[in-house]
């Protein structure tokens, strides 16, 4: 059996999610599915073996959750959950001189939910201030309503923007080593 590198499994992921990302921000609403497999078929090397290989990663991202392949018009759309995976591995580091803040009281039945809130917000970034406040410096924080939007935790979390605090000093001292 040939053992899976998960490292090299999450660079084809975020390299493909990427992909899709950029056509579609390009003012595309649909990314075809077709087209890209025809792009793939027309690559170096054995085309059927890149198809196949490509096609068996899409399948993969869509499993995941990370897109939806449309069988009836035959398109791929980036779902919220692929727009969070790469805010998460972005290596955007822009700042604004403003503190993204998110505070949250969610309920114990949503344990696990807010446990993947908080994977998520350490992914992008943020760092935990209190039990359930966090604090990010960086601009891609901004997208934090992805995140709950798909947890389904909106009226639990608040996200604040703050100017100035009177724990400044306390915020620079955190994020010493990114600012």
């Amino acid at each position: 059996m040939k053992k899976i590198n998960i490292e090299k499994a999450k660079n084809i992921t975020l390299i493909i999610l990427k992909g899709i990302a950029d056509v579609l921000d390009e003012g595309y609403e649909l990314f075809s599915y077709e087209a890209y497999k025809r792009s793939v078929y027309y690559q170096e090397g054995d085309p059927r073996r890149h198809t196949e290989w490509y096609y068996r990663q899409l399948k993969s991202i869509e499993h995941r959750g990370y897109i939806k392949i449309n069988q009836v018009n035959k398109s791929v759309e980036l779902t919220n959950k692929g727009r969070i995976k790469l805010i998460e591995n972005s290596p955007d580091q822009a700042t604004d001189g403003k503190m993204r803040m998110v505070s949250y009281d969610i309920p114990e039945p949503l344990k696990s939910k807010r446990q993947q809130l908080c994977r998520s917000l350490r992914r992008i970034g943020f760092r935990q201030l209190q039990k359930s406040l966090w604090a990010c410096p960086f601009v891609k924080a901004d997208e934090v309503d992805l995140i709950t939007k798909e947890l389904g935790l909106e009226k639990y979390v608040a996200y604040l923007i703050v100017e100035k605090s009177d724990i400044d000093d306390y915020l620079k001292n955190l994020f010493r080593d990114v600012l």
